[in-house]
């Protein structure tokens, strides 16, 4: 007797469902795709349980009962008739996947009418099994109720994600089809809270609806669509939105010549702010790739890249408010003796006490917390003394009094020169002292003794929907570090207290600064070190400020103590010129 039998409907049925219905968003995007490929002018969408009891309505040219009971049958389908019409898609659907597979996983309620019926009908289905049909009185359209979502499929109710998560991304695929769709009013709710409303008004006021104001205002129209100031810059590729014929996509092709084409006007690690729309003949693109319908392939990707990367230089060029400099230098960084002995910060603060001669403090210096001495440390500070050539004088004198350098001054108020064991020695000033706060700041957090101010005036702040939603969703975290923030509205924040930080930058434009450098997938050793360096960075001295002589040598002194010589994110903090290469300049040898 064979092995091989055919399986069982609706275990099939279950098993296609994996391939379309992978999560509470993804079933969000093909019942919203439904609604659009039925003329819907107006589509109101309802969240609750995590995204596993859902509501969509719509006033799309709905279905007669006999479409009704056909359509949660798998490949059953208004959009396509033949393998032709897969080369000539003008529609979102076209696999008569979607409503099967939710089905299959779910328990679901369809009730709709279209225009030529005197009444509506309704149909129950639990499991891809109909229990109940029904007429009714109801408008034109169709409305689908559907409850706990993977009731039936236990291994992958298991791994839905978080709430938060799974609601963050329901508003990422809602705005992306708000962006496709401007001109149908689309509304989110979740747990009865209206998350989403845009008026059907057109591209411009959807994208006011959906970003606010101050996106609204930094963005340059170009022909295929909108780019966004170097200021709008992101972390992620997460704010480059690519659609192709009306079609939200991810494509490989169009997200390089978009980020070629900032090439020069973004630091490295950075993307921009892009909403592109691109037209093309619906024979020269494949979106049959993925049952998702995400993943694109073009027949012509060369052409296609050219022509886009084309469009995004020329749109730049000759705009003063996108020109940078760039100055390629060539960097080396100072080399260090591995066999240094450096000591804690808490035992030298306890040196620092005992010395006849204290280093000048720097404007944001925060004091240590005292500390007893160990034996062994002792014993290294008494040999400091004792033996004035061993390496560990090296490593300490900077901050006792003793320092083997001497500051020569600023370069253009941004570079430190420095003469050390005759060299002559170039420090980034705002580097320098980010590595400094970033050690401090991470120390106090750890020892969880930092401190919050509270604003005399509190600052409201326009955030994207997605922003606010990483500061509630990890609201503890941000309480952890000072900051005092509340819920003002759509797309507003309220700041009330911050870290008790000298900031030489806006708070404003430091938050904007930590939530650009978020990811949604950050785990919390990420955040905490993500939140750390925007601190840091928006704290330090800035490049072109002037310091005193006295700052310069703080500066120094406590960057040495530190024995840490690349900045947070790893570049190098020094640049070192031997007398020998000097002299060799000169042609002195």
């Amino acid at each position: 007797m064979g092995i091989i039998k055919i399986l069982d409907e609706s275990v099939s049925n279950i098993i296609a469902a994996g391939e379309v219905v992978e999560s509470p968003a993804s079933m969000i995007k093909e019942l919203l795709e439904n609604s659009l490929d039925a003329g819907s002018s107006y589509i109101r969408i309802e969240i609750k349980n995590g995204g596993r009891d859902v509501k969509i309505l719509d006033n799309g040219k709905g279905m007669s009962q006999e479409d009704l009971l056909l359509c949660i049958e798998r490949h059953a389908t208004s959009k396509i008739s033949s393998k032709e019409d897969l080369f000539n898609l003008s529609t979102y659907g076209f696999r008569g996947e979607a409503l099967s597979s939710v089905a299959a996983v779910s328990k679901m309620i369809i009730s709709s009418k279209n225009e030529d019926a005197e009444t509506g009908s309704a149909i129950n289905i639990s499991g891809g099994k109909i229990t109940n049909l029904k007429e009714l009185q109801r408008t034109r359209g169709t409305e689908i109720e559907i409850r706990e979502l993977f009731f039936n499929t236990p291994a992958r109710l298991k791994f839905l994600r978080k709430s938060s998560t799974e609601y963050s991304n329901i508003k990422d695929i809602v705005t992306k089809e708000a962006m496709a769709n401007p001109d149908v009013s689309i509304i989110l709710v979740i747990e009865g809270k209206e998350s989403i409303r845009t008026s059907g008004r057109g591209i411009e006021n959807c994208l006011l609806e959906l970003f606010g104001k101050n996106i609204v205002k930094n963005l340059k129209t170009f022909p295929l669509g909108y780019l966004g100031i170097p200021s709008l810059n992101r972390s992620s590729k997460d704010s480059i939105f690519t659609f192709v014929n009306g079609r939200a996509v991810s494509s490989k092709v169009l997200d390089s010549a978009i980020i070629e084409g900032y090439h020069t006007k973004l630091m490295k690690g950075k993307y921009p702010f892009v909403i592109l729309f691109f037209e093309i003949d619906p024979k020269e693109v494949d979106v049959n790739v993925h049952p998702s319908k995400k993943v694109i392939k073009f027949a012509q990707e060369d052409e296609i890249y050219s022509n886009i990367l084309h469009q995004i230089t020329e749109s730049l060029s000759g705009d003063i408010s996108f020109t940078t400099v760039e100055l390629d230098l060539e960097e080396k960084e100072l080399e260090i003796k591995e066999n240094f002995n450096f000591i804690s910060m808490e035992d030298f603060a306890v040196f620092q006490e005992k010395a006849v001669v204290k280093p000048p403090k720097l404007e944001h210096h925060r004091p240590v917390h005292e500390n007893k001495v160990t034996d062994a440390v002792q014993k290294n500070f008494d040999n400091f003394f004792e033996n004035p050539l061993t390496e560990f004088k090296e490593s300490y004198k900077f901050n006792i009094g003793l320092k083997n350098f001497k500051v020569i001054g600023q370069f253009l108020n941004s570079f430190i020169l420095v003469e050390r064991n005759k060299e002559l020695e170039i420090y980034d000033q705002h580097i320098v002292h980010e590595r400094i706060l970033y050690e401090e700041l991470k120390k106090e957090y750890l020892e969880k003794k930092i401190t919050s101010q509270q604003l005399l005036v509190p600052i409201k702040m326009n955030v994207l929907l997605k922003e606010k939603d990483l500061i509630f969703d990890n609201y503890e975290l941000f309480q952890n570090f000072g900051f005092e923030i509340d819920d003002f509205g759509k797309n507003e924040i309220l700041i009330r207290a911050v870290p008790a930080f000298n900031f030489r930058e806006s708070i404003e434009n430091m938050m904007k600064e930590i939530l650009h450098s978020l990811g949604e997938n950050n785990n919390k050793l990420e955040f905490v070190e993500k939140i750390i360096n925007s601190i840091s960075c928006r704290s330090a001295v800035k490049i072109n400020e002037q310091l005193s002589l006295e700052e310069m040598e703080d500066i120094i002194s406590k960057l040495h103590a530190l024995g840490e010589y690349t900045c947070p994110h790893g570049r190098p903090i020094i640049l070192k010129l031997t007398l020998d290469e000097i002299e060799k300049s000169f042609k002195r040898k």
